[in-house]
């Protein structure tokens, strides 16, 4: 079982807020344990590139930073590939690319120089083992391409949702539902807009922070995460979302017992102190 907190950034109303808290600690009772400190594998995509012996950029008439683009294929590989099954890779499905793919709009890694990518209805999957039970959040950066030679439908938005699935149960808890867009914009044309924005180098280095929901891992369970290109009708555009430095990370520390009774206790109180308003409220026809 996946238990899973709302953020504390989506709450809105004091019985969501007291909902989320005493959510917390009944997650921190039914598990226990410390700070979760599981970590994901290849985050942000290095170790795959050198196992696929991805291309680099070595040479050619267009070089690295110019609008390659504009004279394709003049000289240079493509960097854009499937993720390949492997032996060691950590991710199946999806793609990488390094930064100054044309393909890619010459996006810049955001962190070292290979991204991933979930493009059309593609899903990019990681299957881990916690190593330790915690309140977690997973953490990350999106973006999108902006547009591909003369088709400026490339730099749409683009919908996603992120999830995880304990290995063995098969349901699928959603913690992230969003939508990626162009840094500096959503549409662009890099043929006719070679001095356009997006494509300067704070466009091609920009990238958006993420995070999830916290959720519970529990020490020596499995779980798959997976990012889910989400486009519906929107397929075809060919739609794309780059990801990077993807991480987990300890949401908070687990409280001592002292504390975790006090949380339940300023819940329980909150719950009780909106119903009490609820019934004066209607008593008085309000």
């Amino acid at each position: 079982m996946i238990c899973k907190v709302p953020s504390l950034m989506n709450t809105m109303s004091t019985t969501l807020h007291s909902f989320t808290v005493h959510a917390a600690a009944a997650c921190l009772l039914a598990f226990g344990g410390t700070v979760s400190a599981t970590a994901l594998l290849d985050g942000s995509f290095e170790n795959q590139a050198v196992l696929q012996s991805l291309p680099g950029y070595t040479g050619g008439p267009n070089p690295p930073g110019g609008l390659q683009g504009a004279s394709w294929p003049g000289g240079l590989p493509s960097t854009w590939a499937a993720i390949a099954p492997v032996a060691g890779s950590a991710w199946v499905g999806g793609s990488i690319a390094r930064t100054e793919e044309y393909a890619a709009g010459w996006k810049w890694a955001q962190e070292g120089s290979v991204f991933g990518i979930i493009q059309a209805s593609q899903m990019m999957t990681q299957t881990f083992k916690a190593t330790e039970t915690g309140l977690t959040t997973l953490s990350w950066f999106d973006a999108n391409r902006p547009s591909w030679k003369t088709d400026t439908w490339f730099g749409r938005q683009n919908d996603y949702n992120v999830t995880l699935t304990e290995v063995g149960l098969g349901t699928a808890v959603q913690i992230f539902s969003g939508r990626s867009e162009v840094y500096l914009g959503l549409e662009s044309n890099s043929l006719t807009n070679a001095s356009d924005a997006r494509f300067s180098p704070e466009g091609k280095k920009g990238w958006f922070a993420r995070s999830s929901d916290a959720f519970m891992l529990e020490s020596g369970k499995s779980y798959t995460l997976s990012f889910n290109s989400q486009p519906g009708s929107q397929n075809v555009d060919d739609r794309s979302t780059f990801l990077d430095n993807i991480s987990l990370r300890s949401s908070q520390a687990v409280p001592l017992p002292g504390t975790l009774a006090i949380l339940i206790a300023g819940a329980g109180g909150l719950l009780l102190g909106t119903g009490r308003r609820r019934r004066v409220q209607a008593s008085s026809g309000r």
